[in-house]
């Protein structure tokens, strides 16, 4: 099998593994189960405090109807509370409760770890060889972006 062929085998691989993982459930740090878009909509809650449904769907390049679904869940797993703007009483807007701070930092150590792993591993490649990588990566990255 060819070198090209087996670098593309083990992205497949990464990417099947990566879907699984992003799939399951996680309680992070919490009694809670929350699954990926959870996760991920706390993190931007986190990042964000007192933002309102159509940034977060900006954010995380989704529609602003798929918000909702994800808040009541949030909502009802007492990870955010929501409140009306000050200057606009019909803007309502998204904070954490301390349970969802503790997941939010729960995540983010989760990345810390994960993503510092990598990271080390193109800390040390050469310039050159890193800067192969990330074109690679962009042209494979903007592949999938024409497919949508």
């Amino acid at each position: 099998m060819r070198q090209s062929e087996q670098i593309f085998n083990i992205l497949h691989r990464i990417i099947h593994k990566s879907s699984i993982l992003m799939a399951q459930p996680r309680p992070f740090g919490t009694d809670d189960l929350l699954y990926s878009s959870e996760i991920h909509m706390i993190d931007v809650i986190g990042r964000q405090p007192g933002i309102c449904v159509t940034e977060i769907a900006n954010k995380l390049d989704i529609t602003k109807g798929a918000v909702p679904k994800i808040i009541r869940k949030l909502l009802h797993k007492d990870m955010i509370y929501r409140y009306q703007a000050m200057e606009n009483k019909k803007m309502v807007l998204f904070n954490l409760t301390d349970k969802g701070e503790i997941a939010f930092q729960a995540h983010a150590a989760f990345h810390e770890e994960l993503d510092q792993n990598i990271i080390q591993k193109f800390d040390v490649m050469p310039e050159k060889e890193c800067q192969q990588f990330k074109d690679i990566m962009h042209d494979i990255e903007s592949y999938i972006d024409k497919m949508k």
